[in-house]
């Protein structure tokens, strides 16, 4: 009850943002996923996101506006979130209050109310699968984990990442049997996917079209994205990914478990490789779920007020930056405020550990 209550209210209060959030003014790829929603398969297919079948094969035949299904769709996505990020910090061993900063800073953050800006995406249904199949694996109950990912992988297939994730985990540990165990649902997860690309591609002739994230040889589509910004551009954009979260996340790493700096340790790998074949600023909010608990560790760590202080800011300035509302001098503020404010956390925190 606790948690559908927790739900509601994240419901309520991303909705309202949904609503208020602008279109987006740029082009996006809400054609290709429409397109897949009303036909179910669309032959000679040359996107990338035609690939990614699970969410319109889901959302087309609803009744009601497109736009509308969409922004319910991330909303749900987001809200559940909050409830996932909840219990997969608790299975970590946080407090009640820091697994309820690490889940409002995920529903909350850049990744999931930029969804809510432009929700023609596979993007809300990875962030909420991220922690749901991590914290089942890490319990050893495999059979969910497995399936989750492997329906997963129809949507994106980042799915299968939290199963290689806690894959290496058990095995740094040297748990043999339960590394043995997410491996092989990893691969499951994998094949799955491999299984949905080559018949699209071989019975309905979709492909690439040459697109970067497949050209590993030659930088990916990180090569090709460096390429396109400035360094102003490119340090702006990853700043944003994460904001006052990069400066809490090495405390944060010094100041965690065991189990949680060893999860983060072995998952760089994987977000180096999302970072390297997909837009690195957006990709690295798949990670949400090991970033947000990290921050969470430094801010419980802070007096009260101060943490509250600091996740407001970060969510105000996520509002501007994220779901794009029209708030540009009060989301810079936040944003400088939530910097300044994680800082002073950080700062507490350290002085309480080493007191």
């Amino acid at each position: 009850m606790k948690s559908a209550a927790y739900f509601a209210v994240c419901a309520v209060a991303l909705g309202a943002i949904a609503a208020a959030s602008p279109a987006p003014d740029r082009v996006t790829d809400r054609d290709v996923y429409e397109a897949t929603a009303t036909h179910g398969v669309v032959p000679d297919c040359s996107d990338l996101q035609c690939f990614r079948v699970l969410v319109p094969w889901i959302l087309g035949p609803l009744p009601g506006r497109s736009t509308l299904k969409w922004k319910a769709y991330a909303v749900v996505c987001s809200s559940a979130t909050a409830v996932a990020v909840f219990a997969w910090c608790l299975s970590l061993g946080l407090s009640r209050r820091a697994a309820c900063i690490g889940s409002v800073a995920s529903a909350f953050g850049f990744g999931s109310l930029y969804t809510l800006h432009d929700p023609y995406t596979s993007d809300p249904l990875m962030f909420v699968l991220g922690p749901l199949i991590a914290r089942e694996a890490l319990a050893g109950r495999i059979g969910v984990a497995a399936a989750a990912g492997t329906v997963g992988v129809l949507a994106k297939e980042f799915a299968a990442a939290p199963l290689y994730i806690v894959a290496a985990c058990h095995a740094v540990e040297r748990r043999w049997a339960a590394a043995s165990r997410a491996f092989v649902a990893g691969n499951l997860a994998f094949f799955v996917w491999l299984l949905i690309t080559l018949t699209l591609m071989l019975g309905f002739n979709y492909t690439y079209s040459g697109n970067a994230s497949t050209d590993l040889g030659h930088g990916g589509y990180l090569a090709g994205w460096l390429a396109r910004q400035s360094a102003r551009g490119i340090a702006s954009a990853m700043f944003i990914e994460f904001g006052a979260l990069w400066l809490l996340m090495p405390i944060g790493l010094y100041l965690a478990s065991r189990q949680l700096r060893l999860l983060v340790l072995v998952s760089l790998p994987v977000a180096a490789l999302f970072a390297y074949v997909q837009q690195p600023d957006r990709a690295l909010w798949n990670f949400h779920f090991l970033a947000t608990p990290l921050a969470a560790t430094v801010l419980d760590g802070a007096p009260a007020p101060l943490a509250a202080a600091t996740l407001a800011a970060f969510v105000v300035g996520n509002l501007r930056v994220g779901a794009q509302l029209p708030i540009a001098f009060l989301g810079r503020a936040a944003l400088v405020a939530s910097v300044l404010l994680a800082a002073a956390s950080a700062w507490t925190a350290l002085h309480t550990v080493r007191s």
